[in-house]
């Protein structure tokens, strides 16, 4: 084992040790807080707890306010709080690695890149939320077109349809059909989904929903239809992203061709790696190649997604 993965390999244990002790040393913090609350309601314990006992919470890592937004618009359905978490974990020990290998030169280059790479991962993923939703919702409402021909009201209908509906859909059917059950009006709580989801296939089935509940009729039969027009939008789509795919190809190879040059130069020749990893120009070369292999990388995505 040479030296340089000698110190990775320290590193790694380290930081490991270092978070299992921590975890640890949290787990028994709010033990003997809970220890001291019980005791503290006690006969004979006097009452509150002295103040030199006061226990402090452990500060937590909250997310900046745009995350939530983003990972929703990305369709991931990880919490803000998971994401953050280890987001920031994860970038703390890819420095602590580079740093440890080669200084703060490669520290710094391995922050740039923990800092970016997560946000172009969330910028390509951009609308992959509101796309699986419009795309469940034909057979969401197929579902609620069921339940009214079974002789359900259209709020029970919502709500049967919630239960077999996966994903995001079928959160905010529940939704709907948790508020009209609590008193709120029917066709208040269906326009507040179109205003949460500002989609154009939302906005379809949502006013489908809203004439027959005010109009009332075969109810069944135009959700159908409704069910029907979304279903051949989403064909339509799908057969210009079939068409594009050999463009998203070709961005991809483009982009990770550069980078798996670069990692086999690495790992044949010892003076390659050695001038990238542990001199100020080669970082610095990397850095800029990283960055531009980066940003022509965004620059195709963004003109497939225009093709589409």
């Amino acid at each position: 084992m040479t030296p340089a993965m000698a110190e990775a390999v320290l590193a790694a244990t380290l930081v490991t040790a270092t978070a299992c002790l921590g975890g640890v040393a949290a787990r028994l913090s709010k033990k003997s807080a809970a220890v001291r609350r019980l005791s503290s309601g006690l006969p004979g314990s006097g009452g509150a707890e002295p103040a030199s006992r006061s226990f402090t919470p452990i500060p937590r890592l909250t997310p900046p306010s745009w995350l939530p937004t983003a990972l929703v618009d990305a369709g991931c359905d990880l919490s803000a709080d998971t994401v953050w978490s280890a987001w920031v974990g994860a970038g703390g020990f890819v420095i602590a690695i580079a740093a440890i290998m080669s200084g703060p030169a490669l520290a710094a280059l391995a922050a740039g890149v923990v800092a970016i790479a997560p946000l172009a991962v969330l910028r390509v993923s951009r609308g992959r939320g509101p796309a699986r939703l419009e795309a469940a919702l034909p057979e969401g409402l197929e579902s609620v077109a069921r339940a009214l021909r079974s002789g359900a009201s259209l709020r029970q209908a919502i709500g049967e349809a919630a239960k077999t509906t996966p994903g995001p859909l079928g959160r905010e059917l529940l939704r709907v059909s948790v508020d009209a059950a609590h008193g709120m009006p029917l066709l208040v709580t269906l326009e507040a989904l179109a205003v949460r989801r500002p989609l154009s296939g939302v906005r379809l089935a949502v006013a489908a929903l809203c004439l027959g509940a005010e109009a009332g009729g075969a109810q069944a039969r135009a959700v159908d239809g409704v069910a029907t027009t979304l279903r051949e939008r989403l064909a339509v789509a799908a057969e210009a992203r079939a068409l594009a795919s050999q463009a998203r190809m070709s961005a991809l190879v483009i982009g990770i061709a550069p980078i798996g040059f670069g990692v086999f130069a690495a790992s044949t020749d010892p003076r390659t790696a050695e001038f990238l990893l542990h001199t100020s120009a080669g970082i610095t070369l990397l850095g800029a190649g990283l960055a531009l292999d980066g940003l022509g990388w965004l620059w195709m995505q963004r003109l497939c997604r225009v093709t589409r």
